[in-house]
C-alpha cells in the first residue's frame, strides 16, 4: 500500500480488504465514512515501524447511539502484525486533533473527556483469525460503535482490541493503550501474551484493561494500569470455550482503579471469577477501590476455580480506609497469603509508601478519585530505598504458550522479577 492510502476507501458499504505492507514512517487513514478494513481469511497485514494510521472522524464517537451508525474497524480474519520498535513506535489515532483529549487539563471530568468518547472500533479478531500480534504500538480512543449489520455484535460498543480464536495466538508487548469506552482488551479464546504494557483511561462506566475468558489462556506481566473502571486484568470462564481461562498475573502496577465502577466487590486491581483460574504474584495494588478478588460464587455468578488458584507477594497500599478496608474485598474470599506486604483490612492508611520515583503519596485531599486517571510526568519506577525492593517471588512459571519470535511471536517472555510491580532494579520489565 501506499503513503496516504485510505485503508477502508472502497465503498461506503463494505469498506475494504486490506493485505499486504503498511510502509515504515508512512501514514494511512481509517475513513468513519465508508466500512471497515478487512483482513480476509488467508491474507495477512503488515506494519512496519513508525506508521501512523489516523482515524478520520466521526464527531461524536459512541454517545449518539441514536445518530450514528458506525465507527471504522479493523476487522481481521487473516494475520495482523504491527511491527513498531521503541525508537519507531506505530500510532492509530482521531487526524482531528480538537477531538483528542487535552493533557494539560488532567485531571479531567470523565462525563466530558474525550478519551473515553470511543471514535474507532479497534482491533476486532474473528472466530478464526490467524495470529495478531502487536509491538510497539500506540492504541488510542478505542471501542466505538459496532455497525448494526455486524454477524457478531455483541454490544454496542466495540472492545478496543478483541480476540477469539483458541488455535491463534495474540500477543500485545510494549505497546501504550490510551481511552477506550468499555474493554480495552478482551480476550475470548487463544494463547496470548502481554507484557509490558501500559493501559490510560480504560473504560467509561464499565470495561477492564484486559478480561480474559473461555478458551483463553497465557502470561500478563510488567503492565502498568492507571484509572481503569473495572478489573485491571480478570479472569472469568464465561463464553464455553475449551480451554478454561486461566492468567498467569505477575510484576503489574495497578493505580487508582475502580472508581468508575459500582458493581461491590469488583474493580480496580485483579479478578478471579466464574471458574477462570490462574496465578497472581508480585503486582502492587495502590489506591484501587478493591483489592485482588476471589469470587466465591453468587445467586448471579459463578464461583472462580478457587482449587486451581494460586496468589501471594501482593503489594497493597491504600490512603485512606475506605481503601484499606477493600484490601480483601468484602463478600470475597480472598485470604492472606505469604508474603503480601500491608496484607489485611485494618492496615493502617499510608503505611509501606512503595516509594515511586515520581507520584504523590498520599494523593492530595483534593483529588477526585475517578479522575486520577493519567500518567503524565508521573514515573512508577522504584527509588533505591523502595520497601518493595527484592520482595517478589521467583519461584513459578509462566505459561509460555507463544513461541519467541521477533516478528512472528513474543520477542521476550520477561520471567518473574525480583522487586515487587512493572519495573525492576536491574533494568528489565516496563520500558515506557
Amino acid at each position: 500500500m501506499q503513503n496516504g492510502d485510505t485503508l477502508n476507501s472502497k465503498n461506503k458499504s463494505n469498506g475494504r480488504a486490506i493485505k499486504g505492507t503498511l510502509k515504515a514512517g508512512q501514514t494511512y487513514y481509517l475513513d468513519s465514512d465508508y466500512g471497515d478494513a478487512t483482513i480476509n481469511a488467508g491474507d495477512t497485514l503488515v506494519i512496519q515501524s513508525g506508521v501512523t494510521v489516523f482515524v478520520i472522524g466521526p464527531a461524536t464517537g459512541p454517545t449518539a447511539i441514536g445518530t450514528q451508525e458506525h465507527c471504522p474497524r479493523v476487522v481481521v480474519n487473516g494475520y495482523l502484525y504491527s511491527l513498531g520498535t521503541k525508537a519507531a513506535p506505530n500510532l492509530f489515532t482521531v487526524q482531528n486533533t480538537a477531538l483528542r483529549s487535552d493533557p494539560a487539563k488532567d485531571p479531567q471530568d470523565p462525563n466530558t473527556d474525550p478519551a473515553f468518547k470511543g471514535y474507532w472500533g479497534g482491533i476486532q479478531g474473528g472466530s478464526g483469525s490467524g495470529d495478531i500480534i502487536l509491538k510497539w504500538t500506540r492504541f488510542e480512543y478505542l471501542g466505538g460503535l459496532t455497525p448494526a449489520s455486524s454477524p457478531t455484535r455483541a454490544t454496542l460498543d466495540s472492545y478496543g482490541i478483541y480476540f477469539t480464536n483458541p488455535n491463534a495466538s495474540f500477543v500485545l508487548e510494549d505497546c501504550w493503550l490510551y481511552g477506550s469506552h468499555d474493554d480495552m482488551i478482551r480476550i475470548a479464546g487463544g494463547k496470548f501474551e502481554l507484557m509490558r504494557n501500559t493501559f490510560e483511561k480504560v473504560g467509561f462506566s464499565a470495561g477492564e484493561c484486559v478480561n480474559v475468558k473461555s478458551g483463553s489462556v497465557g502470561d500478563i506481566a510488567y503492565n502498568v494500569a492507571i484509572g481503569g473502571t473495572g478489573n485491571c486484568f480478570k479472569s472469568a470462564d464465561a463464553g464455553g470455550l475449551s480451554p478454561q481461562a486461566s492468567m498467569v498475573c505477575y510484576n503489574n502496577t495497578m493505580v487508582t482503579g475502580g472508581y468508575r465502577q459500582q458493581k461491590a466487590g469488583e474493580g480496580g486491581s485483579l479478578d478471579f471469577e466464574n471458574g477462570g483460574r490462574g496465578l497472581a504474584y508480585n503486582n502492587f495494588i495502590v489506591n484501587c477501590a478493591y483489592g485482588l478478588s476471589v469470587l466465591g460464587g453468587s445467586a448471579t455468578t459463578p464461583a472462580a476455580d478457587t482449587a486451581n488458584i494460586k496468589y501471594g507477594y501482593t503489594y497493597n497500599y491504600g490512603d485512606n480506609t475506605d481503601i484499606t478496608n477493600q484490601f480483601l474485598p468484602v463478600g470475597f474470599i480472598t485470604k492472606i497469603q505469604t508474603g503480601d506486604i500491608n496484607a489485611g483490612n485494618n492496615t493502617t492508611p499510608g503505611t509501606n509508601n512503595p516509594m515511586f520515583v515520581n507520584y504523590p503519596l498520599p494523593l492530595p485531599a483534593s483529588t477526585i478519585w475517578i479522575s486520577a486517571d493519567y500518567i503524565g510526568s508521573y514515573n512508577f519506577r522504584l527509588q533505591s530505598s523502595s520497601p518493595a525492593i527484592g520482595k517478589g517471588y521467583t519461584n513459578f512459571s509462566p505459561y509460555a504458550l507463544v513461541k519467541v519470535d521477533k516478528i512472528f511471536g513474543v520477542t521476550e517472555i520477561t520471567p518473574p522479577g525480583k522487586d515487587i510491580g512493572a519495573y525492576q532494579t536491574n533494568g528489565t520489565g516496563n520500558q515506557h
